[in-house]
């Protein structure tokens, strides 16, 4: 009697101890009594569970070198490796899998460990997962939720675009009341989501009724928040349109923020134009108040969409047009018989405008196969190294190149030096790179 309930007491304690991230205390603990490793405290978690949900990487290193089994079940069936994959923890997990977890254990739900990365919004931890062989992106649980409706539900579109990328998910695919994911996605409001799994399918699953005989416009019609209003208005647009149709992307807003800067600077100097003396005033005033609105836009525009937000490439091209047009209308006469200098200014025009369109065409570091780094062929790869998962890009699905020492932390964050350092970025032109790196010197 007393044996068990000094088995309770440090029980107890090493619950405490691991979720405080007190591993001295811990490994104290375990020293004493490796019994504890198997105790199940609130819930039917284990100390190796609090560790996973914690993320807590040396104190999971510690209990599992320790004996600890990464396959117990807490009372709904949960076990640590589940938790790990739920949190995206890749180096847990990876060390789990050499301890023995079992990657066929499902919860009292039916969810798989894939379910679980997917659910937690890890792209790296799901294509891990799936670089594993042991799973199937269209596995159901007991209600036939398929990981694409987890994805939805959390309103990750990093995950859904994961997901539809290649076919791997079915969007028609329906759970036990027939609901597909866009049901779920619009139930909840999740514009974005919404109109990638529109671009996927087409508009023949807006019209797709659940068991209750209730399509995703229905449900979200339900709603009574801005974003169900706003999702509202868009899914009942899309609904009078024909069902084979596949919506493309509207560039209207894109363009017109592409071309506000050059609009609203020619607009200000017409006007300062025309005022005469008064007009240096009124440019001093309106061009800081331009220059405020352009710089508190973001990366990306507040479209449905989500299109990359070009208003900074529009700033730049702005500035080569008033800048041109100043040379060609008031520079330009006042040296016109001087051909040497007016030939010299026109080839640099036309250089400048010619690197312009050049980068406006350039791939801004969309990795190929070709282009990464051979040694690793999987994620598992990356961590027997001892190398970040992160060099995997979620966008490109590709082990990105080393990067140099020499490079700086600058060209980390916005990405300029693309295919050449091992960068990689999610948009498709140069375009979307300028308006990225815009944004992010406004935030």
């Amino acid at each position: 009697m007393y044996g068990r309930r000094m088995q309770q007491v440090s029980g107890s304690c090493i619950f405490e101890s691991v979720q405080l991230g007190e591993i001295d205390r811990v490994s104290h603990l375990l020293q004493q009594d490796r019994g504890v490793l198997k105790q199940k405290g609130w819930g039917g978690f284990t100390a190796l569970h609090f560790a996973a949900l914690h993320g807590n990487r040396p104190m999971a290193e510690l209990l599992l070198n320790s004996g600890a089994d990464p396959n117990i079940p807490c009372d709904s069936g949960i076990t640590p490796f589940h938790f790990a994959c739920r949190n995206g923890h890749i180096f847990i997990m990876h060390k789990m899998m050499q301890h023995g977890a079992d990657l066929h254990i499902v919860d009292k739900q039916g969810k798989t460990s894939l379910h679980h990365a997917v659910g937690g919004g890890s792209v790296i931890a799901t294509q891990y997962l799936w670089e594993t062989g042991m799973f199937c992106f269209t596995d159901a649980d007991n209600y036939k939720v398929t990981p694409l409706h987890l994805a939805a539900s959390t309103g990750n579109s990093d995950v859904v675009r994961y997901l539809l990328r290649a076919n791997r998910c079915t969007p028609e695919a329906v759970d036990h009341q027939g609901a597909t994911a866009l049901h779920v996605a619009a139930e909840n409001g999740m514009i974005e989501v919404c109109w990638l799994l529109l671009k996927s399918a087409g508009l023949h699953i807006l019209h797709m009724k659940n068991h209750t005989g209730l399509t995703p416009l229905d449900l979200c019609n339900k709603g009574n928040t801005f974003r169900h209003q706003q999702l509202s208005r868009i899914l009942t647009d899309f609904s009078h349109r024909p069902k084979d149709l596949i919506p493309k992307d509207s560039n209207v807003m894109y363009f017109w923020m592409l071309l506000l800067p050059s609009l609203s600077g020619a607009a200000v100097l017409i006007i300062a134009a025309a005022l005469g003396e008064y007009g240096a005033i009124l440019s001093a005033v309106l061009f800081p108040c331009l220059a405020k609105v352009i710089l508190s836009q973001y990366h990306r525009l507040s479209s449905f969409q989500r299109l990359p937000n070009p208003v900074y490439l529009g700033t730049l091209a702005a500035g080569i047009i008033h800048c041109s047009a100043c040379f060609l209308y008031k520079f330009l006469p006042s040296f016109w018989p001087a051909y040497a200098l007016f030939n010299f200014s026109l080839v640099h025009f036309c250089v400048l405008v010619g690197l312009f369109w050049k980068v406006l065409n350039q791939n801004p570091g969309q990795l190929k196969e070709a282009d990464t780094d051979s040694q690793f062929s999987s994620i598992r790869d990356l961590i027997e190294a001892g190398k970040s998962p992160e060099r995997f890009c979620i966008h490109c699905e590709c082990r990105v190149l080393p990067l140099p020492e020499t490079l700086g932390l600058g060209d980390v964050r916005l990405g300029l030096t693309g295919r050449k350092r091992g960068l990689c970025a999610p948009a498709d032109s140069a375009q979307h790179l300028l308006s990225d790196v815009g944004g992010m010197v406004a935030s």
